[in-house]
């Protein structure tokens, strides 16, 4: 479906309520307007239906799926906008949204007019449900390395005693704290479990192109275990557990689109 019109009919309109979404969430940010949280939600799953059916389009097709390198940018940036959306609705989380939806608009638009890979796959057993649980471990797991450079920036403002700002607009530290340590503990639950579905499936680690896929893998495990370990130990927290964060999220989109985008897009 990619760089077809067909793609650009559902990627634009798209693009642009998740742009204007983001933009209306940073004047709250800003303090250049007051919040309207609904309006942002309104606008952001307007924005997601849309992305719904491009996906269904570019990933869903005849004898499989195609799980090429952008059909599975868009695929992970629909599921992070989603799980953000309706987190938003209890938790307040919203301010995640000026990262989330550019780079929900970003993806769609290079999608809709770059050549994407031919492969069909086939989804059976615990293949797929292994798919399922690294897709949703990804997606967790980046939006905790977004919340972790809020809490980064959010601590370097009150270590520097400023109280305005970005400051004034999060909420309080404790509280992006736990939210940070709860998506990183639901992201590792996932990532073990896509762990142990997955491993069954590698019969060839190098044949299949997995090397430095599983060793990046397991690096961004073993950094989050680590900080789950400090966490509980010394109490790490704030700048620290920021830090650990943004790294083992970085192995694990190593791990992932490092590997693909040279599989598909160099090699």
């Amino acid at each position: 479906m990619s760089g077809t019109y067909s793609a650009a009919f559902f990627a634009f309109p798209a693009a642009l309520l998740y742009l204007f979404a983001a933009f209306r969430q940073w004047q709250t940010l800003s303090h250049k307007k007051e919040a309207n949280k609904p309006l942002v939600l309104l606008f952001g799953a307007t924005a997601s239906i849309i992305h719904t059916l491009l996906l269904a389009g570019s990933v869903v097709q005849h004898g499989g799926f195609n799980f090429g390198f952008f059909n599975v940018g868009i695929l992970i940036s629909l599921v992070i906008s989603l799980l953000v959306i309706i987190s938003s609705i209890s938790k307040p989380l919203e301010n995640l949204l000026v990262a989330v939806f550019p780079m929900a608009a970003l993806i769609l638009l290079i999608d809709s007019i770059t050549p994407n890979s031919d492969k069909v796959s086939q989804l059976t057993g615990g293949l797929g449900w292994h798919i399922i649980l690294s897709i949703l471990a990804y997606s967790i797991l980046v939006i905790a390395a977004i919340q972790a450079v809020l809490l980064y920036m959010q601590s370097k403002q009150l270590k520097s005693h400023k109280t305005s700002g970005l400051i004034k607009a999060l909420p309080p530290l404790q509280t992006m704290d736990a939210l940070l340590f709860e998506m990183i503990w639901i992201g590792m639950v996932l990532l073990t479990a896509a762990f142990v579905v997955g491993w069954p499936h590698i019969t060839d680690i190098q044949g299949q192109h997995l090397v430095h896929k599983t060793a990046l893998s397991i690096m961004s495990w073993l950094v989050f275990a680590t900080l789950l370990i400090g966490r509980f130990n010394f109490g790490w927290r704030g700048i620290t557990a920021s830090r650990w964060t943004l790294v083992g999220t970085g192995f694990l989109i190593m791990a992932y689109f490092g590997s693909k985008f040279v599989l598909e897009l160099v090699l």
